[in-house]
């Protein structure tokens, strides 16, 4: 496009990909001053000018690190100052101000003419001037990267830099700070001077040889501790020197630092008092945001903040930069930004992380040696903090430019079709009509998951007669597929037989390997049988039958993986016919309680319910066999051949001895009870080990209210402390998670609820045992745990899910549920409840994550249940709403809210719960659950419903009264689109501004809206994208 468009302005390029497009995870930049320039380096991918990077999902915080003296240098910055009409803005600011103190202008030292550059070198290397110079530089940084929407959540300064972090942080004016800095540094200039030497040992070793030599221990001291080795020593030049001496006599590395005095030591204390003195005049104020002491190597409290003894120990004591940048690598995982010339501080901080650390350092000036342009280093270093994941505020950093947006080419997407065809009628099963009324009694919400004794339709009627069509065989490695096969050949059936290898492979006539964690190989194989004319109709899956849950390795998750890789290359076929899928396993279906339960293997139920939901013409059915001994094979066989034969509606069978039995569940009326008639005690201790979600909230507001309890909450090691609460409300949207949390926990402090937040990683047993051991809990009455699965955060249709989601979602659940039970196992229960979701038994659209990850919960939970003398509850709830202010998400929008809980009604599902005698799995729907299983399943209701016969144009509907008013379409473009929705929607008049679920959208719908608009434009249009922008 550049190359055909030589003439385009380059600026509204950049600005167009900036504003105009959304930002994947996957992210390139390109550092270029002309059209030339971009072409040649986008033509040699020159890796010193593009760089590229895969940013991790979810929130990039920044962490400001502020220079200290010894990086500056003459005309540091003077770029930025000609250029950057903020960061001149500022830097004039703070000359102004600081002109009375110092007697000079600081720009002509920052900036001086040519012939004046040797000069105001010697002049910021005194003291008195080098520390208001670093401080102007490096404030007018912060204030030019805030403005372009890099804000900081947590600051460090080294030395003169923490002045800077507590400016910025609203601890000083910028007035007053000014003020003390240039002070300072005058009251340093008048004392004598000293000598600092850098030395790489630890400080034990450092303090030892201070403490041996007589000289030393009068006239040095530790005064900086930059690594775990790596110190500065300060003192008188005498001994300074001496120690030099000794220390390149014994091969120590060491290094005259560029001061003139000794700071923190000794030497500083005769200027303390009137130091004090001045700080005394100016306001302190608590900080907005925090940063780490030097004094202390922690966080700063608004003691110390506002303290002015505390910046006389500042100047006087240790800098403690080690311990201080340790602590916020231990607690942030995002850009470590060096704000001030130089890079310094990013050598340490590297210097202090660990090999593929997760965290990223950045400088945003360049070291006085680099010969290097100030804006195209700094421009670098926000495309490279964009890269990370951090929002840039674009209309910020255009704020002083008037750019203009351009019709620039798209994504070159490689199209597919994932258009959802209408299912063909069933065989001959009768369905009777369902009716799905709200039941307005919480007492008729309670279902138990059961299951009863069936028999499978064997007539000749029911039987599937065509002997032609082809059958797909996964054969497991216990020999069940083989004998199935056999059992079919018998019966006429061509059966294609397909088995676990190192790669795709045929065998033989009919018979194939494939690497089952390879997802290209599924797509060869069905390619293979494709073009050999054999087009499967029915696929039994029997990869999901394996050995004893004892010889599972963890992390496996083979059995998902291969289905999901088996669904999306069927999916990629186009296919219209219908296809039935059997899925058939072992030890993941709880029967007779005998069962050796398997929660990572069950999690493949939840891919089974959203298969047929995303996929109209694919019927997924799940058969569970025990395999005991060897009789149990012969009747397996016999069993598995009839049911795969037979044209059964059951979705979920399972085979227990000569039975059969199919899930069902039971409904049981539970009635109020008293608060007194509850194991909940007045002003017990509950543990909501999941921290401040949305439902834990709303039990613990009713705690606080009812019993007065002491409620404890686990957040994570980076929620703030509440002396920053103010600062981080200020700094975030309403909307953002930890804002949210914030808020609902002052909300319950209003209520008189005793609160205590304990910060700790979930799924570390050490950190968690550790805080549940401290002496502030005492004795726990009871635990409330709610998974902490979003439905939003892993929406996804099926083509749409990749394996890492379902890997990383399964096994963080698994350490978390490990180490709950781990860390309750020897502590005294009233009772402990579990949340899940209705999901794991209805599935839902681009839900097969969510459904997954909360049967996983179900299973575990049941499988605990097992040995255990306390059974926990598991509540699978329905939909909830429980903020009526809060705007509704889009996997809110697709279930509708006319099912939704309410608070009021999660207070009275929850004490209802424990009219039941001991814990178990409880189904909570305001709905008859059983109408809705088969609604959701049956095979003929997605093919009547309405939203599969839109297309009709002869009957659209009027348009009904929306939020939002008519706006007809301006163009040609928007008058294709909106055509398509109308014919989808079946609606006479769409606007270009109407919502979608208003216009009553639904998932299905959602599908064929994006097929049609896939076919009609070059655009890929993922439904993860529809549905969630």
């Amino acid at each position: 496009y550049l190359e055909q468009n030589p003439s385009v302005p380059l600026a509204d390029v950049a600005y167009t990909l900036q504003v105009g497009r959304r930002a994947f995870d996957h992210r390139r930049i390109i550092l270029c001053h002309s059209l030339d320039d971009a072409v040649k380096s986008l033509n040699s991918q020159d890796p010193q000018r593009i760089f590229s990077h895969q940013r991790q999902p979810g929130h990039c915080p920044v962490v400001f690190m502020f220079s200290g003296q010894g990086s500056q240098y003459a005309n540091m910055g003077r770029e930025l100052y000609e250029l950057e009409p903020t960061f001149k803005k500022h830097v004039d600011t703070c000359a102004v101000i600081l002109q009375p103190y110092l007697g000079v202008d600081i720009r002509s030292l920052l900036y001086p003419n040519p012939e004046d550059i040797e000069t105001a070198s010697q002049q910021l290397q005194q003291t008195a001037f080098t520390q208001s110079a670093l401080f102007v530089t490096e404030y007018a940084l912060a204030q030019l990267f805030m403005s372009w929407g890099v804000r900081p959540e947590a600051m460090i300064g080294h030395s003169i830099g923490e002045y800077v972090a507590a400016t910025i942080a609203g601890v000083f004016s910028v007035e007053d700070a000014l003020k003390i800095v240039a002070k300072r540094g005058q009251l340093m200039q008048q004392l004598p001077s000293g000598s600092m030497l850098a030395i790489r040992l630890p400080e034990k070793d450092v303090q030892l040889l201070l403490c041996a030599n007589t000289l030393y221990q009068k006239s040095l001291e530790i005064a900086v501790i930059n690594s775990p080795s790596s110190c500065v020593v300060s003192g008188t030049n005498e001994a300074i020197a001496a120690l030099k001496k000794q220390l390149s006599s014994q091969g120590v590395e060491s290094r005259l630092l560029h001061t003139s005095h000794a700071f923190h030591s000794q030497m500083m204390q005769p200027i303390l008092e009137d130091f004090v003195q001045l700080l005394k005049t100016v306001k302190l104020n608590p900080p907005r945001i925090g940063f780490v002491s030097n004094v202390t190597g922690s966080w700063i409290t608004q003691q110390q903040a506002t303290d002015p003894d505390y910046w006389g120990q500042h100047l006087r004591q240790t800098v403690r930069f080690s311990s201080g940048i340790s602590q916020l690598i231990k607690q942030f995982e995002g850009v470590f930004l060096e704000v001030g010339p130089g890079r310094t501080l990013s050598t340490l901080t590297t210097q202090h992380l660990e090999q593929n650390a997760k965290q990223q350092v950045l400088t945003c000036l360049p070291h006085l040696k680099e010969q290097l342009s100030d804006v195209c280093f700094l421009l670098q270093t926000l495309g490279r903090l964009w890269l990370s994941g951090v929002e840039i505020d674009w209309s910020g950093f255009y704020a002083h430019e008037s750019r203009h947006r351009l019709p620039l080419p798209t994504y070159p997407f490689e199209r597919q079709r994932y258009w959802i065809d209408a299912k063909s009628p069933s065989f001959s099963v009768d369905i009777k009509p369902i009716t799905l009324d709200n039941k307005e009694d919480i007492a008729n919400w309670f279902y138990l998951p059961s299951w009863k004794r069936s028999l499978l339709p064997h007539s000749s009627s029911t039987q599937i007669k065509s002997t032609q069509e082809e059958w797909l065989c996964f054969v497991d490695d216990l020999g069940i597929g083989e004998q199935l096969i056999y059992a079919l050949i018998n019966q006429s059936k061509n059966i294609i037989t397909v088995q676990k290898g190192e790669q795709f492979r045929k065998l033989g006539e009919g018979i194939y390997t494939i690497n089952p964690r390879v997802k290209e190989d599924y797509d060869t194989l069905l390619k293979e049988l494709i073009s050999l004319g054999q087009n499967p109709k029915h696929i039994a899956y029997l990869w999901s039958v394996s050995p004893g849950v004892e010889n599972r390795q963890p992390g496996n998750y083979l059995e998902f993986n291969s289905l999901l890789f088996l669904t999306q290359s069927l999916g990629k076929l186009k296919i219209s016919n219908s296809l039935q899928l059997w899925v058939i396993s072992n030890n993941i279906q709880e029967v007779n309680g005998n069962e050796k339960l398997d929660p990572e293997k069950a999690a493949i139920l939840g891919l089974c319910k959203v298969i047929p939901q995303e996929y109209p013409n694919i019927s997924c059915r799940c058969i569970d066999v025990a395999l005991t001994n060897r009789r149990d094979e012969v009747n397996i066989i016999d069993q598995l051949s009839n049911e795969l034969t037979a044209a059964s509606s059951d979705m979920v069978v399972a085979y227990r001895d000569r039975y059969r039995w199919v899930q069902t569940f039971e409904p049981v009326r539970l009635e109020s009870v008293v608060d007194e008639k509850t194991p909940l005690r007045k002003q017990g201790v509950y543990l909501f080990p999941s921290g401040l979600e949305s439902i834990a909230v709303v039990i613990a507001e009713y705690l606080t209210k009812t019993f007065q309890a002491k409620l404890i909450f686990i957040e994570d090691s980076n929620f703030p402390e509440k002396v920053y609460f103010s600062q981080w409300l200020e700094t975030h949207t309403q909307d953002d998670e930890v804002s949210c949390k914030i808020q609902q926990l002052l909300a319950l402090e209003k209520l008189g609820a005793k609160i205590l937040i304990m910060r700790a990683d979930r799924n570390n047993y050490e950190q968690m045992h550790q805080i549940l051991a401290s002496e502030n809990i005492g004795q726990i009455n009871g635990v409330i745990y709610s998974s902490g699965i979003k439905r939003e955060h892993i929406f996804a249709s099926i083509p749409e899910i990749n394996q890492i989601e379902l890997e990383n979602l399964l096994e963080f659940q698994h350490r978390k549920f490990t180490v709950l039970e781990q860390v309750l196992q020897n502590i005294k229960l009233d009772f402990c409840i579990i949340f899940s979701s209705l999901s794991s038994i209805l599935g839902g659209f681009g839900l097969s994550l969510y459904s997954a990850g909360n049967q996983f919960i179900d299973t575990f939970t049941n499988r605990r249940n097992r040995n255990s003398s306390l059974s926990w509850y598991i509540i699978n709830w329905d939909k909830l709403q429980l903020n009526t202010n809060h705007k509704q998400t889009t996997t809110e929008q697709l279930s509708g809210l006319e099912l939704a809980i309410t608070s009021t009604e999660t207070v009275e599902v929850f004490k209802r719960i424990f009219s039941l005698s001991e814990g178990t799995q409880v189904l909570i729907s305001t709905r008859d659950i059983n109408a809705r299983t088969n609604h959701t399943f049956n095979l003929d209701s997605l093919t009547n419903s309405k939203s599969t016969h839109q297309l009709n144009l002869s009957s659209r509907y009027s348009r009904s009264s929306l939020s939002s008013s008519y706006i007809a379409p301006t163009n040609e473009l928007e008058k294709q689109i909106t055509e398509i929705w109308q014919e989808v929607l079946g609606i006479a008049e769409v606007g270009i501004y109407d919502n979608f679920y208003e216009l009553g959208g639904d998932s299905l719908i959602a599908t064929q809206l994006v097929s049609r608009l896939r076919a009609k434009f070059p655009v890929d249009l993922p439904l993860r994208d529809l549905l969630l922008q």
